[in-house]
């Protein structure tokens, strides 16, 4: 390798290094480090799967809708148990339609936290990525509503899932 290419090939290495270390101006991961968390509402992985006593927490649920009056799609997003109770980190989304075919996925979800400083979950679902808005009430961290959407086969579904 001559000076030219060992020089060329050295600073490609560094600008990706640069790129790699840069957090992204819409999320940052909460297990890569961020430093400081603005909103407690959903700042904890537990926030969504457990309750206080440490089992799993009730099921999200609502619907999908896309504009232009199409039929909701009902959607649950149910966190995931270990031993009977314990929540193992696991959620599953499902989706339930009279005429279109049931269909559901088990993901580990990942959370995120927008430049606001607002927490988001990221997790999969039949169809695709989706990343939702924590919603808290009562000022307590524990999550009881997530905004979202969903963008499948050029059409884009938007959902609000609660629960008590």
């Amino acid at each position: 390798m001559n000076h030219t290419t060992r020089g060329l090939a050295i600073g490609t290495l560094m600008a990706t290094a640069a790129l790699l270390t840069v957090p992204s101006a819409n999320a940052v991961d909460h297990k890569l480090g961020s430093a400081r968390v603005v909103d407690t509402c959903g700042g904890l992985l537990a926030d969504y799967l457990a309750t206080a006593r440490g089992t799993a927490d009730t099921a999200f649920a609502g619907t999908l809708t896309v504009g232009g009056g199409a039929s909701p799609i009902a959607m649950t997003l149910t966190p995931q148990t270990s031993a009977g109770a314990i929540p193992n980190g696991f959620v599953r989304a499902e989706f339930y339609h009279p005429v279109i075919s049931d269909d559901a996925v088990t993901s580990a979800p990942t959370l995120l936290e927008d430049q606001h400083g607002r927490n988001l979950i990221s997790f999969a679902t039949p169809w695709g990525p989706t990343l939702a808005m924590a919603g808290c009430s009562d000022g307590t961290s524990r999550v009881t509503k997530l905004t979202g959407n969903i963008a499948s086969r050029g059409v884009t579904y938007e959902y609000t899932l609660t629960r008590s």
